[in-house]
């Protein structure tokens, strides 16, 4: 029975893991009456968001970023965008792949929070990248978290600020193609801290890896996903509980 109970566990994690990652799961938004604040009162399902003991996202010491061992394999994929009314979410592919202590997670969406969730020295960034890594038989998850700062104009961006679904729950859907492997900075020095999804239910056992040095995007192009986002970073988290 202990075997069973733990592989139910497991799924039901799974469940409302993947749900949530997905937007599928209704109720919550970044308000006032069911943001972040009231998460764990709107269902049972979400008393993780309140009782936590290692809840994302906190604040970084970025003095501890070091070289880790993960490689980056991704290859260009077309366009999936969807506006599920709390964030703008690419749907991944297989082929794009991370490797982590030797174990291949394979990219399963990214989407962006405007402003960062993370923050160093309590200073937030106009926007922070979540790329979101399934490993593929434990289900278990590996996010990589960008900063982006005003700059230079991010040639990604680019390309997905001439698709961008307007409306809450409009997908576009075509063959123009993005290469993930340019959002990230060629400086692929990191934080790496156990912590939990950011959104309900705030699943724990997350392995986050922040990398230290952000891309740029112009002042416009931040404009644009802040304009069509709002503010949706969850507040920070004390690190530990």
């Amino acid at each position: 029975m202990v075997g069973f109970s733990l592989l139910l566990t497991r799924r039901i994690f799974l469940k409302f893991s993947f749900a949530s990652l997905l937007g599928q799961i209704p109720g919550w938004d970044y308000g006032n009456e069911s943001g972040p604040t009231h998460w764990a009162e709107l269902s049972a399902d979400y008393h993780t968001c309140g009782d936590g003991q290692r809840q994302s996202p906190v604040d970084l010491d970025i003095t501890q970023a070091r070289d880790a061992a993960v490689s980056f394999d991704y290859h260009p994929i077309a366009i999936d965008l969807l506006n599920n009314g709390r964030t703008l979410q690419q749907t991944g592919n297989n082929s794009c792949t991370l490797t982590l202590d030797n174990k291949i997670y394979q990219l399963l969406q990214f989407h962006i929070h405007t402003p960062s969730e993370h923050t160093h020295g309590g200073t937030h960034y106009p926007m922070e990248l979540h790329l979101v890594h399934r490993h593929p038989s434990t289900g278990a998850l590996a996010v990589v978290g960008v900063w982006l700062k005003p700059g230079k104009e991010q040639p990604e961006f680019a390309i997905l600020n001439k698709h961008l679904p307007q409306q809450p729950g409009e997908q576009i859907a075509n063959s123009t193609v993005i290469n993930p492997g340019n959002l990230l900075p060629n400086n692929h020095s990191l934080v790496r801290y156990s912590g939990s999804l950011t959104t309900p239910p705030c699943s724990e056992g997350v392995t986050w890896l922040v990398l230290t040095t952000p891309i740029e995007a112009s002042a416009q192009q931040l404009d644009t996903f802040h304009n069509l986002l709002g503010d949706n970073a969850r507040p920070l988290q004390r690190f530990g509980g």
